[in-house]
């Protein structure tokens, strides 16, 4: 009798134990999807604007953020359900009342260490943000890893931020292979990989990747913009030489460019590509030039710009020149071609926004302030890769206000959805663009530019861009990534 009353005074208290246990497993999970779902009030305080240097909130997006529980929507039927999201994820991860910290990973080493600018620049456009009011009081910080431009250290990096929980997103993670590697991991972890430094289509598919937001002018509409201006030019057809690096960038723009051109009277007769560790690109001019193509397509980054220009200036080709918009930047692609006693005039190029030394900009007070404040910072405002690090910089203090005032407030969940449905025209855009977007429905943001020529330049001095034609709008045109696949 004493053994059966022991059984049943421990098999109560084991009950008891398994009870308490399953309450604390159901109050942690009650824990970490209030954790996951968590809100804010929207803010309400003032938004300054610095005298229309610093973007203000767009108000009609008010009406969006928070919809359900974990469930949030936007413009252009975007959506986002947090409920599948990693059961530690939390909603306000990187945010507190006074600060918000994003990460970057971009290549301050190696080959294309001069890229890595981009990130000082951003951070020199925060200071400036902060010294004037902030995100409605809280100040934005960037924490920018080094990757040498290698995809591995890039996934490296972002791992160690995703486990970290220390930071509300990315931003401007820099290269197309780079950002490639790491997409995936980032929208299965909810981890935005927002304003990529890179513009290939693949960014700029919400129906896929809803935490991934592409930025700058994609390649398929850059190549659609070449392929109009080749057909005003050359109203009978016209021969075309495509010289590209041998990476994800090369090929994007190769893929967008043939897309652009089929059914039309240009024909591409020869196409050279280089690794992305080649000393020069001669081999590639010298072939390219003995096809005797009426016009050359050079789509390269950093110094495989100069290297390009300057191979078919000095060869006996002459054809009508054509660089990606990665080599637009006066400073550090047209400049060191005095060197070899080259000017690189003729050369034509896609601008859709302009460096604040430029000399034809459409806004001077503010690029006087961008070179005074870059200066201010110990940068070197002729350095176009720290002017980009502000023109980047512009639009995520966009979407981190517009993110403050919708549903729910500021959270992770939020700066995602105003990410993928802003409406802002940066000081220094070109004549007729804006930057916007609107959920699944658009999601690139620039789909309009003018294609210029470099000229005037002299081998002891800066040359100047000339329009060439009219601009050339592509806006609405697209949809997105999977919509303009399936055209």
């Amino acid at each position: 009798m004493r053994r059966t009353k022991t059984f049943v005074a421990a098999a109560a208290a084991l009950a008891v134990s398994l009870s308490m246990t399953a309450c604390s497993h159901e109050d942690s999970k009650k824990g970490a999807e209030a954790a996951k779902c968590s809100t804010s009030s929207p803010s309400t305080g003032s938004d300054s604007s610095a005298d229309g240097t610093v973007p203000t909130a767009n108000t009609a997006l008010k009406e969006y953020g928070q919809s359900d529980g974990c469930t949030y929507s936007g413009p252009g039927g975007f959506t986002l359900d947090l409920s599948n999201c990693p059961a530690n994820w939390k909603n306000d991860s990187g945010i507190t009342d006074k600060e918000i910290k994003l990460f970057t990973s971009m290549p301050h080493s190696g080959a294309l260490a001069a890229y890595g600018a981009i990130g000082d620049g951003i951070k020199s456009y925060f200071d400036y943000v902060n010294d004037n009011g902030g995100i409605f009081g809280r100040k934005v910080s960037l924490e920018v890893e080094d990757d040498q431009y290698q995809p591995d250290l890039t996934r490296k990096n972002v791992d160690a931020a995703v486990q970290s929980g220390s930071f509300a997103s990315s931003f401007a993670l820099l290269g197309s292979a780079n950002n490639l590697n790491v997409q995936h991991e980032m929208n299965t972890q909810c981890m935005g990989q927002l304003l990529t430094a890179a513009s290939d289509d693949e960014f700029f598919d919400p129906q896929k990747n809803a935490w991934t937001t592409g930025f700058g002018l994609n390649y398929l509409n850059e190549s659609a913009i070449w392929a109009e201006s080749i057909k005003q030019q050359f109203p009978q057809g016209a021969t075309v030489a495509l010289i590209s690096i041998d990476n994800a960038l090369g090929q994007s723009y190769v893929r967008g460019f043939k897309k652009a051109v089929e059914g039309t009277n240009i024909r591409i007769v020869t196409e050279q590509t280089n690794a992305v560790d080649a000393p020069n690109l001669n081999d590639q001019v010298t072939t390219a030039a003995n096809s005797k193509a009426q016009v050359a397509v050079l789509i390269e980054a950093g110094t495989f710009c100069t290297q390009g220009i300057g191979a078919v200036e000095k060869s006996a080709w002459d054809p009508t020149l054509i660089t990606s918009n990665s080599c637009a930047q006066i400073a550090t692609t047209y400049v060191p071609l005095q060197e070899q006693g080259l000017t690189g005039n003729g050369t034509q190029v896609v601008r859709y926004y302009y460096a604040p030394t430029d000399v034809d900009n459409g806004n001077p007070t503010f690029a006087a302030l961008a070179i005074s404040t870059l200066k201010k910072h110990g940068l070197d405002a002729n350095n176009a890769q720290y002017a980009n690090g502000w023109f980047w910089g512009w639009y995520i203090v966009q979407v981190l206000k517009d993110a403050s005032i919708m549903k729910g407030g500021l959270n992770r969940a939020n700066i995602n959805v105003a990410a993928h449905s802003y409406s802002s025209t940066y000081p220094l855009m070109a004549s007729g663009v804006t930057g916007k977007v609107s959920g699944v429905d658009d999601a690139f943001p620039f789909e309009a530019g003018q294609v210029f020529r470099y000229t005037g330049a002299t081998t002891t001095s800066a040359g100047h861009f000339e329009p060439v034609g009219s601009p050339i709008d592509n806006e609405g045109k697209l949809g997105n990534f999977t919509k303009a696949s399936a055209k």
